[in-house]
């Protein structure tokens, strides 16, 4: 059964926050995020929350800190109980979330396409879920940055890097099947296609750079180039044929090309 965080939910989980200390007397912005928000949550998801002040709040309770390219150049989380379940808590500022647009700006891509890479996963994860993020307080904020979002080059710069590393890994992979080393070759073929379509999805506003809920963007995505049902038949190897791995690997570095050819960069 699917779950879902809204903003009637707001007042309790601001209420709970504030309980354990957890929430200072005058956030810029308080907001959910992930599956939860987007409706793809379970009885096991965490609930993702991200607080936003000016200046650094003293999380005494934070349990971890995530190494990000900015200044500061780390991110308080704390991980409460929240009802019955587990929260994760990140303590941002609105510096860093500066630091983060300048970052993806198309300036910045325009002078060094691969920006991609100056981008760290706590960035990018934190990007990804600002676009479907859920405000619980301050909402003008929330909505100014999801506009700049929109208005980045940040879909395309994952685009970008997405399909660098498809080609590299279908380059390698049908060399790998060229010297008789069919089972390597599989295993890359299935990067290869896995990066194709995070960049078809980066194209049509799904952005994400890992495989856990492809599917769901897929979804959502609903590209014309590769339909759904393809898609899994290619993702899931429900046509793979282990006497023959070479068409398999072979039809799958096509729709890589194909993709490629899609999507702009």
């Amino acid at each position: 059964m699917m779950q879902t965080i809204t903003a009637e939910d707001g007042p309790r989980l601001l209420g709970q926050l504030r309980e354990q200390g957890l929430l200072p007397d005058s956030p810029l912005c308080v907001y959910a995020a992930g599956s939860l928000v987007r409706g793809w949550g379970n009885e096991t998801s965490d609930l993702d929350l991200y607080v936003v002040t000016d200046a650094p709040f003293p999380a005494d309770d934070a349990v971890d800190f995530h190494p990000v390219a900015l200044v500061p150049d780390r991110i308080p989380v704390a991980v409460p109980t929240l009802g019955d379940r587990r929260g994760d808590v990140e303590y941002w500022l609105t510096g860093q979330y500066a630091q983060l647009m300048e970052k993806i700006s198309w300036e910045s891509y325009r002078s060094e396409r691969d920006v991609g890479a100056t981008v760290s996963q706590f960035e990018r994860d934190c990007l990804v879920k600002l676009g479907h993020a859920l405000a619980l307080d301050g909402a003008d904020w929330l909505a100014e940055q999801q506009s700049r979002l929109r208005a980045s080059a940040f879909a395309r710069t994952i685009a970008a890097r997405s399909l660098d590393l498809a080609d590299t890994f279908a380059e390698d992979a049908l060399g790998q099947l060229g010297s008789g080393d069919a089972e390597s070759a599989l295993l890359t073929a299935k990067l290869a296609f896995g990066y194709a379509v995070d960049a078809l999805l980066a194209q049509h506003g799904e952005i994400g750079t890992t495989a856990k809920w492809r599917s769901r963007k897929y979804r959502a995505a609903a590209p014309v180039v590769l339909p759904f049902e393809r898609y899994w038949e290619i993702e899931t190897m429900r046509d793979y044929d282990p006497a023959e791995p070479g068409r398999w690997i072979e039809d799958v570095i096509g729709w890589v090309r194909r993709i490629s050819m899609e999507v702009e960069v």
